[in-house]
């Protein structure tokens, strides 16, 4: 019998709560309807005591309270409500008012009052923790409103990391052409992905802005694209340019720490012959004995005799060594005609390169071109030169170690002179000196 009443008692109870809650409710409910402030705020009051007569704890009044405010579009009074709630429902109602701040924002066409909106919005979702989603939701509404506004849509993107959505405008961009494609290129570097870096590169050099396109692959680490400018330096023989970018790449890729792709670059570096530069590579990748194997050989090619069998020593090269002691008559030679052909390099008028500030590609200033045109046409100059020239084939010919030769070819093959006159594969003359032009005798 106590059981039932118990039972009884605990129903009566929660039946006068709900009265109460209801009362509550209704309120709250006319507390909106109120143009007055003091009487709203009288009555909401009120309705706080019902709420909690009901047995409803505070912090869930202010989620009732709040969402009233919501509804009657007062945003301020609604956000500032939510805050007094548990953390979950602030959150919870804190975005919502975001939201609404964002639908009001796109309600109207005043630019000014939009900004002023969204940046309400944005301040609201970082507290409520979806500061990337909401976002990613004004990049959406932006984007919603066409081509005319992918650049605001992307602003928000970009900040909301919406990837997928941001190559998407960049592909429209593209598409577009012109100018519209500069607009591509900037929003996948907007990514700070190797990808963006890349893809916002190969548009540049697509549109031959060579130097905003090395600054993308360089920054993104994209060793492709630096090669792949770099071997056109190469091929135009502004050798030191190229070997800039190739240790701006090096730099980069320590930075990010890709010692397999500094591996790779350095071996392919050495493979074109430039062996003090794949020794600094290495030295980045951390691979000493590499490195010291390739100063080695970078000392033989510029004939610092005594530092490359040093270097050889110390590495336990013995090959290396004797191959220097074997022919080291016939290298002497060849050092002294290096040494004198540099020197008459050296004394050729300097050149300075006029730089296109579009696509950042450098070309000879016609008049220094000109004069050095004129020094090498002096007919002392052109005779020790061409005399040089003959005196490598014929010393090169007696070397006794393919290998050394190989390394001697790469020390000549510097000076134009010998790849105009002599064979590149083995250094045998193939014009005449009645067939050779001045062209022909610059180094």
């Amino acid at each position: 019998m106590m059981f039932l009443l118990l039972v009884a008692g605990i129903a009566l109870q929660a039946e006068a709560q709900n009265k109460d809650v209801d009362k509550g409710n209704e309120m709250l409910k006319k507390a909106m309807t109120q143009t007055d402030a003091y009487k709203r705020q009288e009555l909401i009051s009120k309705a706080r005591e019902q709420f909690m007569k009901g047995g409803l704890k505070s912090q869930e009044v202010s989620v009732l309270v709040g969402d009233a405010y919501l509804d009657k579009g007062d945003l301020i009074n609604a956000a500032n409500t939510y805050s007094a709630a548990t953390k979950e429902d602030k959150k919870i109602g804190l975005k919502k008012v975001a939201e609404a701040y964002v639908d009001q924002a796109f309600a109207g066409d005043d630019e000014k009052a939009r900004e002023k909106n969204l940046k309400k919005a944005m301040q609201l979702f970082g507290k409520s923790g979806d500061e990337k989603e909401g976002a990613r939701l004004i990049g959406d509404r932006y984007y919603e409103q066409g081509f005319d506004s992918y650049d605001k849509a992307l602003d928000y993107y970009i900040a909301g990391e919406a990837t997928v959505k941001v190559e998407q405008i960049a592909a429209a961009y593209k598409d577009k052409g012109g100018d519209n494609e500069v607009k591509a290129a900037e929003a996948f570097l907007k990514l700070k992905t190797p990808e963006g870096y890349q893809k916002g590169g190969d548009i540049y050099y697509a549109r031959k802005e060579y130097q905003k396109a090395i600054d993308a692959y360089t920054e993104g680490g994209v060793a492709e694209g630096v090669k792949k400018y770099a071997n056109y330096l190469y091929a135009e023989h502004r050798d030191e340019e190229a070997d800039n970018l190739i240790v701006q790449l090096a730099e980069k890729l320590a930075e990010k720490k890709k010692d397999d792709e500094l591996e790779k670059l350095a071996k392919e570096v050495q493979g074109k012959g430039s062996y003090g530069l794949s020794a600094k590579i290495y030295d980045k990748a951390g691979n000493v004995a590499m490195a010291d194997k390739c100063r080695a050989y970078d000392a033989l090619i510029g004939f610092r005799l005594e530092e490359a069998k040093s270097l050889f020593n110390s590495s336990a090269d013995v090959e290396g060594e004797k191959m220097i002691d074997d022919n080291i008559k016939v290298l002497t030679v060849l050092k002294d005609l290096n040494d004198e052909m540099d020197q008459v390099m050296k004394g050729a008028p300097f050149v300075s390169l006029i730089t296109d500030s579009l696509t950042g590609i450098s070309t000879p200033s016609p008049s220094d071109q000109k004069m050095v045109e004129d020094y090498y046409s002096t007919k002392s100059i052109r005779d020790q030169i061409i005399k040089n020239v003959y005196d490598v084939s014929a010393n090169f010919a007696k070397l006794d170690n393919d290998n050394l030769k190989k390394y001697v070819k790469i020390a000549f093959l510097k000076f134009g002179a010998v790849r105009n006159i002599l064979n590149k594969d083995n250094l045998a003359i193939v014009k005449q000196k009645t067939d050779i032009k001045t062209k022909d005798v610059i180094l």
